[in-house]
């Protein structure tokens, strides 16, 4: 894929802006997936501290009440304390902050997740978090069956984790005992156990994950079965607002009535049914395409459609992807009856009209690369600086260093049978990539925009060939140096989406079959997980707007 199409494949990708209803709906559905696929609380609390300080008064209340240590739940018999609740309870509730999705300076109890239901977000945390602890502790339990422990990555995932949160309360000017309060109600010990519990369920779910595989004729019944979301799709599109205008001619603010929110939808389905019938008409629909567009798009757009007749083309767009974003035109894309050159106009809920025309379909067969690679890192023993993630920086001395090794191990492998094999075996003896040193250094069906910059860019430059080798520099955090790589060659993406479908399935299946073998109850001292202000969790009045509900005693 070029870098003009790769371009327009991202930006097809994020044309639907989504709302804030629908940001909830997104969130909602990825912690659903959460009960099915384990996460980390890494990425939860980094979110966190990007979004600034989040203090609950009254957290330290708790402790004096003594409510931390009261039994919550059991599962599988297993008693689980309020505390050990409230890691996964201001976890959620810490990632939803972040995202807008709730009102940080409001309590949680005070606002309705579903007002139908009588269910706020406080209710629906607290269901989360049990959910969570159930998965996170049958998981733990099965690893220990089988014997699998920890990683060395992991615990160094862990400590980077900890030295992040260390920088972050220092500038807040806190102790580690007051951030953890602050933050999810609980000490630091609770919470790095729990951490600790989280990323190795994290962990053997993956490794569970990875066992199960799949030959050729497996991978092609399942894309007999599933062509829309793997083939690739080309297609143009552009947008047309249905939006009321909320300035008046003298640059005042004006609240648009429902009349003019109707109006404005109704001229923009009439423009999108122009340009249409335009497009329809000519003899070269492309250019036709191409040469409309300007006329509707918006202000700030038009200029860049004017400029560029390929600006509304997106390429090699997978039905996966365009599932993924909630494309609205997905569906009509993927209608086995279309035709190159079909047109259409698609209404996007209140917004607007998508004017999009269909151009091709197909299995692309050489989406993804593989390839091997040795990864040296700098030495950082001899550091006096740390970056914004809390991660030793290396000398340049220390990177000119790990070059001369990385040019060294290249040397050395040019001087033999200069095999995948042979490279495969310095990967395993050289290599600082834990993910895959044991693999001989390999990555397989590697999508475009996977790996960082510089390193993308040359596995996916349009000239790379098969036994082609090279050096890369590492600029990432916590992972500076250089990379020997070597091309193993193109393969189809869509296998590894294929294998990825099949695999959630599978694992799906066994995580259900692990859980409701360990029942999960929620005992009488669940109501005091989660409750910020008083050590009784409230609940607005159904009458209520939630918003400007009281808690209760």
């Amino acid at each position: 894929m070029s870098a003009s199409n790769k371009k327009q494949q991202r930006k097809a990708a994020l044309a639907d802006g989504m709302t804030q209803k629908q940001r909830q709906e997104q969130l909602q559905a990825e912690t659903a997936k959460r009960q099915k696929t384990i996460y980390t609380a890494v990425g939860v609390v980094c979110a966190v501290a990007a979004a600034g300080l989040l203090i609950w008064n009254g957290m330290n209340s708790w402790k004096t009440k003594g409510r931390l240590n009261d039994e919550a739940a059991t599962i599988g018999g297993q008693v689980y304390t309020v505390a050990d609740l409230q890691y996964y309870y201001s976890s959620l509730r810490n990632t939803y902050v972040s995202y807008g999705i709730i009102d940080a300076t409001l309590d949680e109890g005070a606002q309705w997740y579903d007002e139908g239901e009588n269910k706020t977000f406080a209710d629906y945390f607290r269901d989360s978090a049990l959910s969570n602890l159930q998965q996170t502790a049958v998981l733990c339990a099965a690893a220990k069956e089988e014997g699998y422990t920890l990683s060395e990555e992991a615990q160094q995932s862990i400590d980077s984790q900890l030295a992040q949160i260390d920088i972050i309360r220092s500038q807040w000017g806190m102790s580690r005992k007051s951030y953890f309060l602050s933050q999810h109600g609980i000490s630091e010990e609770v919470f790095m156990r729990n951490l600790t519990n989280d990323i190795l369920a994290s962990e053997y779910a993956n490794h569970n994950k990875a066992s199960y595989t799949y030959d050729e004729a497996a991978l092609n019944e399942y894309y007999a079965e599933h062509s829309d979301t793997l083939d690739s799709y080309d297609y143009r599109y552009f947008f047309i607002s249905g939006s009321a205008p909320t300035t008046d001619a003298d640059g005042n603010t004006i609240t648009p009535t429902d009349e003019d929110k109707a109006a404005a939808m109704e001229t923009a389905k009439q423009n999108a049914d122009d340009a249409v019938a335009a497009i329809q008409a000519s003899e070269n629909r492309e250019a036709a395409f191409a040469a409309e567009a300007p006329k509707y798009v918006s202000e700030s757009t038009k200029e860049a459609y004017a400029a560029d007749p390929d600006h509304s083309l997106a390429t090699g767009v997978m039905g996966e992807t365009l599932n993924r974003n909630s494309s609205v035109y997905a569906e009509w894309l993927m209608d086995g009856a279309r035709k190159s050159g079909d047109v259409t106009a698609i209404q996007s809920g209140s917004s607007g009209y998508y004017v999009v025309m269909f151009l091709d379909r197909y299995l692309d067969k050489s989406n993804s690369v593989n390839i091997r690679h040795i990864l040296i890192m700098a030495d950082t023993s001899d550091s006096t600086e740390t970056d914004s993630n809390g991660s030793p920086v290396p000398t340049q001395t220390a990177m000119d260093a790990a070059k001369t090794e990385a040019e060294a191990l290249l040397a050395q492998w040019e001087s033999g049978d200069k095999t995948a094999e042979s490279f495969g075996t310095l990967a395993q003896e050289h290599s600082d990539d834990p993910g895959s040193k044991d693999k001989g250094g390999q990555y397989t069906r590697v999508p475009q925009g996977q790996m960082f910059e510089g390193f993308d860019q040359w596995i996916f430059d349009p000239t790379r060939e098969e036994g082609d080798t090279g050096l890369v520099e590492n600029p990432q955090s916590g992972q500076q140096g250089w990379h020997v790589i070597y091309f193993e060659g193109t393969d189809g993406y869509w296998e590894e989406v294929a294998t990825q479908a099949k695999q959630n399935s599978e694992q799906n299946e066994w995580l259900t079959s692990l859980t409701d073998a360990a029942e999960a109850v929620a005992l009488d001292a669940m109501r005091y997980v989660g409750a910020p202000n008083t050590a009784v969790a409230s609940t607005p009045a159904p009458s209520e707007s939630p918003a400007g509900s009281e808690a209760a005693e």
